[in-house]
């Protein structure tokens, strides 16, 4: 049986969630089945607002406006003080959620080809939670004419970055030889590798690449972590942010990445390789 944590420590089970949603049901559906309430709450929560202000925001008819304001006084999440509104604290609340919802939503339906039959386990569920956060992304996808149109893509990222940070579960041949390129511009590298590529990588490199290896990574230019299994490709660069998945089959889909340069995405990216950092064994000489 599922079960969740609530703030106080104690466990929670499915059949109290279910209860809950008994109890607000009503003012769920509400606050979803209405695209004016949403809009009106949404425009608020920069700040008050007249009705004018809501008017070109929105697009609608003062009259429609001021019908679904007097819903919301009604639920106790907007107040007004003469000719301006604003979100009560219940209100205010209410719309952080609705807007991430929103988000999550678009990250959803942008990403459906690149979430729906590819394991997703590897991410926790608190970043599961916040995938709003990629709704700035775009799906790369290769085709039949560009069939390395995601792997160009992402090696583009690398070339012009001034910082990565890459979790790799697969491995390229050109990848020894380009970070070992970055590396020299005194560019700092932190890589995540499953053991299965962290010797596949060594054992491309020639006794002269090997000493450079060693020489970079006692520098600390080069700092490499080593995790026994992964499912998720990632690089987080200073600008960009890139992800791949695995197939249910198994096989890593080098037909689809999500790009990103937003800064929400960056973050996201970054607690995402700091959560692998922390189950990772540091490689040292």
């Amino acid at each position: 049986m599922r079960i969740y944590i609530d703030d106080s420590g104690e466990t929670m089970h499915i059949n109290d969630i279910l209860n809950f949603y008994e109890d607000v049901k009503d003012n769920l559906k509400s606050q979803s089945t209405s695209s004016v309430r949403t809009k009106i709450m949404i425009s608020l929560n920069e700040g008050p607002k007249k009705s004018r202000d809501l008017k070109e925001l929105t697009g609608m008819q003062s009259s429609t406006i001021l019908h679904g304001i007097n819903e919301l006084e009604k639920q106790d999440l907007v107040l007004r003080e003469g000719d301006t509104f604003f979100l009560s604290e219940i209100g205010k609340i209410m719309t952080l959620k609705s807007i991430d919802m929103i988000r999550t939503s678009v990250s959803l339906k942008k990403f459906q080809k690149l979430l729906i039959n590819h394991e997703i386990d590897d991410i926790p569920s608190e970043l599961l939670m916040n995938i709003g956060d990629l709704s700035n992304s775009t799906l790369i996808e290769s085709d039949n004419i560009d069939v390395f149109k995601v792997h160009g893509t992402h090696m583009s990222i690398i070339l012009n970055s001034k910082k990565i940070r890459g979790v790799s579960p697969i491995f390229y041949p050109d990848y020894p030889e380009t970070f070992k390129n970055i590396i020299e511009k005194d560019i700092n590298v932190e890589l995540i590798l499953t053991n299965g590529v962290f010797k596949k990588t060594l054992g491309s490199l020639d006794s002269q690449s090997l000493e450079k290896f060693k020489k970079l990574v006692l520098e600390k230019k080069l700092k490499i972590w080593v995790k026994d299994d992964i499912k998720v490709a990632l690089t987080v660069t200073d600008t960009f942010m890139t992800m791949g998945f695995f197939s249910v089959n198994g096989m890593y889909d080098t037909a689809r990445n999500l790009v990103s340069n937003h800064s929400d995405a960056l973050a996201w990216g970054n607690k995402l390789f700091e959560y692998y950092r922390q189950q990772a064994n540091k490689f040292e000489l």
